[in-house]
């Protein structure tokens, strides 16, 4: 009974933000204080951290099985390299534990028995909640407050500076966050559910609409865009994967391109840090900066001028991103852990679309944002999904597990 209750609110929770913040020396750059750089105790690490006691013979099992064998070996290496390109920073430690807890999560939900059908209530019901949220925000212009908070819920107005805002004929409209920091980091959760219920209600016709509304109301472009193309006009993973690069390659060519209006602060602004982002790569080539250390880096490379609160911010592009923070040796660890299990899958004719669909997702809005790197609740829904990918193929946990031998 223990064990049901802990997995319901672990899986309803995972869009929610509530959480307490540890402000070390180290979450301060140029005396600025950055939500980044400060460690979180969320609901949902609480909620983890039960969960993986109550399944605690699965969870040791899992540990002492994944270090006794090379992937684990070469993951403990990474971490201790990249503790050390980032001078041992306590945030960069910190942020190894959540990564780490979280693919300890991820293989002990992909061998749950009936997985899918457990979390089809709790995850629902979450979703039912934040597309609620999103409209009722929208609709109002304003937070609700109250309980909401408590759940994440931020104080938000369209009077407030930095709250995202989107220009229509009728003027200016507040963009709804629902219980996320950010609508985009909101429209890339909404996307990535409509994998998941893909997967839960396979064969069936989905009704994709409501998820499409509460996209629409983000006012994402890169959502909308990966909406289009892989909901809608279901292009392939090729196609998807030309069309990141394109993307990510936009930004860079802005003042050769004739843009609309609503596309130039956009691009703007995510120039702005891919320059320097390349820089620090650059200089940084063999191990990065170390994970989360790519704001207190980029002081380094910005005039004293351009130093400000809204400057200091990772890139907007997830893979930059990476490979800013982990280095080449960092990402070549990274596909050697990786690659076999997912290769296992991607043959896996049951698995393959799911996977694909969750790949091109993260490449489309990946290319212009870095939420699926830097935000827990973007992780987690990955995290989800990929647990029941593999815990829905036909060779089941078997293609993460054989990884380890």
């Amino acid at each position: 009974m223990l064990k049901r209750i802990v997995f319901f609110l672990l899986i309803f929770s995972l869009p929610f933000q509530l959480g307490y913040h540890f402000w070390l020396p180290e979450s301060y750059v140029a005396s600025f204080r950055i939500d980044y750089l400060a460690p979180t105790f969320y609901i949902t690490d609480l909620l983890l951290i039960l969960f993986l006691a109550v399944n605690f013979k699965k969870t040791t099992s899992v540990v002492i099985d994944f270090f006794s064998k090379p992937s684990g070996w070469l993951f403990a290496a990474l971490i201790f390299v990249n503790l050390y390109a980032s001078s041992f920073s306590l945030v960069t430690f910190f942020a190894w534990l959540r990564l780490g807890s979280y693919l300890l999560l991820l293989t002990v939900l992909a061998t749950t028995d009936h997985l899918a059908k457990k979390v089809l209530l709790p995850f629902f019901l979450s979703l039912i909640f934040i597309i609620s949220l999103s409209v009722i925000q929208f609709v109002l212009q304003s937070s609700l407050g109250g309980l909401f908070y408590f759940l994440g819920e931020r104080p938000l107005s369209i009077a407030i500076p930095n709250v995202a805002k989107i220009n229509l004929p009728w003027g200016q409209m507040l963009r709804p966050y629902a219980t996320f920091s950010h609508p985009n980091s909101l429209a890339g959760y909404l996307l990535v559910s409509l994998v998941i219920l893909s997967l839960i209600y396979q064969g069936k016709k989905l009704a994709k609409a409501p998820l499409g509304l509460a996209i629409l109301l983000t006012f994402s472009k890169a959502a909308l865009l990966s909406f289009i193309v892989i909901e809608i006009l279901e292009i392939g993973f090729i196609q998807s994967l030309l069309v990141s690069i394109l993307l990510s390659l936009a930004p860079l060519f802005k003042d050769l391109i004739d843009l609309p209006a609503w596309l130039v602060q956009s691009f703007t602004t995510r120039r702005f840090l891919l320059l320097p982002a390349f820089k620090m790569i650059a200089n940084e080539l063999l191990l990065g900066v170390g994970l989360k250390q790519f704001i207190p880096s980029l002081a380094a490379y910005l005039p004293a001028s351009q130093i400000s609160y809204t400057t200091l911010q990772p890139v907007h592009h997830t893979f930059v991103l990476m490979f800013a923070e982990l280095g080449l040796l960092g990402v070549a660890i990274v596909t050697k852990i990786f690659w076999a299990p997912l290769s296992r899958l991607i043959k896996d004719k049951k698995a393959r679309p799911y996977l694909l669909n969750l790949f091109g997702i993260i490449l489309l809005t990946g290319s212009l944002d870095h939420y699926w790197w830097t935000l827990p609740q973007n992780q987690l829904i990955i995290v989800l999904t990929l647990a029941l990918i593999i815990n829905q193929s036909s060779k089941n946990s078997n293609a993460l597990s054989r990884n380890h031998h």
